[in-house]
């Protein structure tokens, strides 16, 4: 019986750089899908703490992709915090609600540089959850020792499917391109 292996491959013709080139051809271009291999992402990043909002701040005025930038504005939240009290405000300091930021969004991206917004992380990500929305997180550790790095990534660990660990704010427009933001 020949196993799987022998089904998908021949000795007799292995794919080769050629196999690439004969794909390239004009002939071989009329089985391509003629338009864009995914629809664009309909994205909220929101900035925990002050920190994580400068770094945030820093990169609002590239080209993004329908990506709302977001700041929670207030410390001491906790878990406990119903979602319509979240305080949060867009980078020109007007005022957001949480349902209305997340009502339409794929994704969702998390960012903090200290492990103080647990709370915050917690509203936003159960209301992802709630809705089926991925919730990614960035914990920028740039200039902290392993212990702060840990206590920022502890904060975020539950509540991100998706958890990255950034030792400076450079990665934030590498993510969210990633995420197609």
């Amino acid at each position: 019986m020949a196993g799987l292996h022998d089904l998908f491959f021949d000795p007799n013709h292995p794919t080769l750089l050629s196999g690439c080139a004969r794909a390239a051809t004009a002939e071989e271009a009329a089985f391509r899908v003629q338009y864009p291999n995914s629809t664009t992402r309909s994205s909220r990043i929101f900035a925990l703490d002050p920190a994580a909002a400068e770094a945030m701040y820093a990169i609002t005025e590239d080209p993004w992709n329908n990506a709302h930038f977001l700041t929670v504005t207030a410390t001491g939240v906790t878990a406990s915090t119903r979602a319509d009290d979240l305080p949060l405000c867009h980078p020109d300091g007007s005022a957001a609600t949480l349902e209305s930021e997340i009502r339409d969004a794929d994704v969702v991206v998390l960012l903090a540089t200290t492990g103080d917004s647990e709370g915050a992380a917690e509203v936003i990500a159960r209301e992802c959850f709630n809705r089926n929305i991925m919730c990614a997180g960035l914990a920028l550790g740039g200039g902290q020792d392993q212990p702060g790095v840990d206590r920022v990534v502890n904060s975020m660990r539950r509540f991100a499917r998706v958890l990255v660990v950034a030792n400076d704010t450079d990665y934030i427009p590498a993510m969210l391109t990633a995420l197609r933001a």
